[in-house]
């Protein structure tokens, strides 16, 4: 039995062939008689009704060729003249819709970008729906209009072509690839719904849709959407890249194109040794790559000078670079994003303050807003509804308290009062008795890592915590290194927003088995060529989903969700990069898994026994604190 789909497919391809046949009988019997309009055959299409005398006829033909020829030579104004000379004069002539063709050809050439798709537009309007000239008027307007920063339309403009004026192979198929590369995610699925069934431009578009379903780590849905391209007709290249898609592989093509690396490595000895690291996280993610060594990447250095950071950039962008790596200092990556004359997107390994304006401007070490959300929505999960907040009055954490700030109120929170200090200072007492005035549920504490000892003992000798003001703080609180140096006594029972996977997790031992297979031994100090492998991995994901082109790789970076990279899980939004957190309290310098809806408990050191009486007296004690596991060691990592 035939099913209902293929049926209609026949169907369709039956009246085409029937239509095809009609129109050729017509033709054949229109015989070769003298008369200036054959009785039989589709009509002359004009841009305008009326005859004109054979020497307007040949006029217009004369001015027609001259265009043509003046195009191809390059001469895109001499083209334009002589063809809208027809348009304009001549609209009843028999070449006048060529023209029009080729004025709008011509207007795009020069970039005259509106005017090419007002003359395309117009020319689709005149046309019959089946000329094959329809084609090249919509290929020449979704040119215009991609080059005018509207890839949406461009590729709707395609893809409302009847399937039977699109050849395959043309100069249309390639068209609709190269701008599909440029649309988000969110863009690609709102085209392929509402796109008209049938037409075969439709498959490169459901590729690249599948392109990026697979960047943002949903493989599965990714593979359903090649084989749906399969289904519908992908071959050659298009059928390649929807075998790879379903096999998980790196995507087929031209070579990946060039990376540079703008890194200090002829600085100082300490700027060197940090860039020696990056480089070296570079080297192995680029070796761990399944593009491997085809992937090209130019170490520059800038000698931690970023007075010498545009030339960088300029060669590399000459040479053909679609990302950058670095530079590593704050300065460095503002020069680079205004010496950039295009769309490569930056990623720096380390710089904290980026430009303000820098569109694809990104870097591991700046504010990460995954620490405050994850603990403004912990802190309304468990109840912690009116807080204090506390932190250095500028810098990243700054930054890091207004995004906590307007989360906890947007869920309803109460933000009692805001506290700040200048950064280096060593000294509290002001604001610690602010916070025992106010009796917040919690303080919170969004410092950097060097400010957590003295903050920490100078609430412990404010007592805070006997207080009942629970202490929460951003990812300096997790940190390793300072959860080693600060006594357990001022951090026990402190909740923290950390990093998944950092330092832990598959990412992680991803990360540092193939540096050690790179370079044939231990990793001992991993911070900097984890920073390096992270930043490499990004614009590497990227590549290997297909994207070759400066703006291809910019938009397709965005894409990226929930990649297990060394330092966390990594995830592009809104212009930044965002790590995935967990929701977690310190205890004996490690970090606790508290049970979903709770958070530490509190510790009640016993009353001493009346002086007199030797009587314990009743309940549970004094306050001492919070603490993580109220019974046992509990899950500590």
């Amino acid at each position: 039995m035939v099913k209902p789909a293929i049926l209609s497919r026949f169907r369709r391809a039956l009246g085409a062939m029937v239509t095809v046949l009609a129109v050729g009988a017509g033709a054949c019997a229109s015989g070769t008689g003298s008369a200036p309009e054959p009785a039989m055959g589709p009509p002359v299409v004009t841009l305008a009704p009326g005859r004109l005398s054979a020497d307007a006829e040949a006029r217009a033909a004369g001015l027609l060729a001259g265009a043509r020829s003046a195009f191809d030579a390059g001469r895109f104004d001499d083209a334009r003249t002589a063809a809208a000379t027809v348009v304009e004069e001549l609209p009843a002539s028999r070449v006048s819709v060529d023209a029009l063709l080729l004025l709008a050809r011509a207007e795009a050439a020069a970039g005259e970008v509106d005017a090419a798709t007002t003359h395309a537009e117009r020319l689709a309007r005149v046309l019959p729906p089946d000329d094959d000239r329809q084609t090249a008027a919509a290929t020449v307007r979704a040119r215009a209009l991609s080059e005018a920063g509207r890839p949406a339309e461009a590729v709707r403009v395609l893809l409302a072509l009847p399937p039977a004026l699109v050849p395959q192979g043309g100069v249309a198929d390639d068209l609709v690839r190269s701008v599909a590369e440029e649309l988000d995610r969110e863009s690609l699925g709102t085209i392929l719904q509402e796109a008209p069934l049938g037409n075969p431009l439709a498959v490169p578009v459901m590729l690249a849709y599948a392109g990026r379903v697979r960047l943002a780590g949903d493989v599965e849905s990714a593979r359903r959407l090649a084989q749906a391209a399969v289904d519908a007709g992908a071959r050659g290249d298009d059928e390649a890249v929807a075998r790879a898609i379903l096999e998980n592989r790196a995507l087929p093509g031209e070579a990946p194109g060039r990376i540079a690396a703008i890194l200090p490595l002829g600085g100082s000895p300490a700027f060197r040794a940090f860039a020696q690291g990056v480089r070296e996280g570079i080297e192995a993610a680029v070796a761990e790559s399944p593009l491997g060594e085809s992937v090209t990447v130019d170490f520059l250095d800038d000698q931690g000078n970023p007075a010498a950071v545009a030339g960088l950039v300029a060669g590399a962008v000459g040479r053909g670079t679609v990302g950058f790596l670095g530079p590593l200092q704050d300065e460095g990556v503002r020069v680079a994003a205004e010496a950039r004359t295009g769309v490569a997107p930056i990623v720096s390994p380390t710089a904290y303050e980026l430009p303000p304006d820098g569109t694809g401007v990104y870097s591991l070490a700046s504010v990460d807003p995954g620490a405050p959300l994850a603990l403004a929505d912990w802190a309304s999960e468990v109840g912690l509804d009116q807080v204090v907040v506390l932190h250095p009055s500028s810098g990243p954490s700054a930054e890091e308290a207004r995004i906590f700030i307007d989360r906890l109120q947007e869920l309803g929170g109460s933000v009692l009062r805001i506290l700040t200090y200048a950064p280096g200072a060593t000294f509290f007492r002001e604001q610690m008795q602010a916070v025992q005035g106010l009796r917040p549920d919690a303080l919170v504490l969004p410092i950097p890592p060097e400010d957590v000892q003295a903050i920490a003992s100078q609430a412990a000798f404010y007592a805070l915590d006997t207080l009942g003001v629970q202490l929460m703080g951003t990812a300096a609180w997790g940190d390793p290194g300072v959860r080693s140096a600060v006594s357990t006594r001022y951090t026990d029972g402190v909740v923290t927003a950390t990093p998944r996977s950092a330092g832990g997790g598959p990412g992680y031992d991803r990360f540092v088995a193939a540096y050690e297979e790179r370079f044939q031994r231990t990793l001992t100090d991993p911070a900097a060529a984890a920073a390096g492998w992270d930043a490499a991995s990004l614009l590497l994901r990227v590549l290997e989903s297909g994207a070759r082109s400066p703006q291809a790789v910019a938009a397709a970076l965005e894409e990226v969700d929930d990649f297990a990279g060394a330092t966390g899980t990594l995830s592009v939004d809104g212009g930044r990069i965002v790590r995935r957190h967990d929701v977690l309290c310190v205890q004996n310098a490690g970090l606790v898994e508290l049970p979903p809806g709770a958070r530490p408990w509190p510790v009640f050191r016993p009353y001493p026994p009346n002086e007199e009486t030797g009587i314990v007296p009743e309940g549970p004690g004094r306050p001492a604190g919070f603490t993580c596991v109220p019974q046992g060691d509990g899950p500590i990592r």
